[in-house]
């Protein structure tokens, strides 16, 4: 067998040495494809990573439900009549931008 810079050379191209034809040029495959994983497991294993964020989601939108009255909110001296619910869920998706600013700026 003629040899290259990369090992042993046979008819699907240079090798690593080990047998398997070497991958330099290729697409890379899918990843569900590439590690044999199926899909399911993957959502499996994410929740198993994010299950308190996740129960923590599902109650919050449970109370925000719930929680389908009027409220008087006092913004220094503007009084804004408003459902609950939508007060609830601005408060929500306030807290939750402020906290993935803070999460990438720990990350950089």
């Amino acid at each position: 067998m003629p040899k290259n810079e990369f090992g042993p050379k046979n008819e699907f191209g240079p090798t690593d040495g080990l047998g398997s034809a070497s991958t330099a040029g290729r697409a890379p495959r899918r990843r569900a494809a590439a590690n044999g994983r199926k899909p399911s497991r993957d959502v499996l294993a994410f929740v198993k990573r994010y299950w308190i964020a996740i129960i923590l989601v599902i109650l919050v939108i449970v109370f925000i439900l719930t929680n389908t009255n009027s409220a008087d909110l006092t913004l220094g001296w503007v009084t804004v009549s408003s459902p609950l619910w939508l007060t609830l869920t601005v408060t929500v998706l306030v807290g939750f931008v402020v906290g993935w600013f803070v999460g990438r700026r720990q990350q950089d």
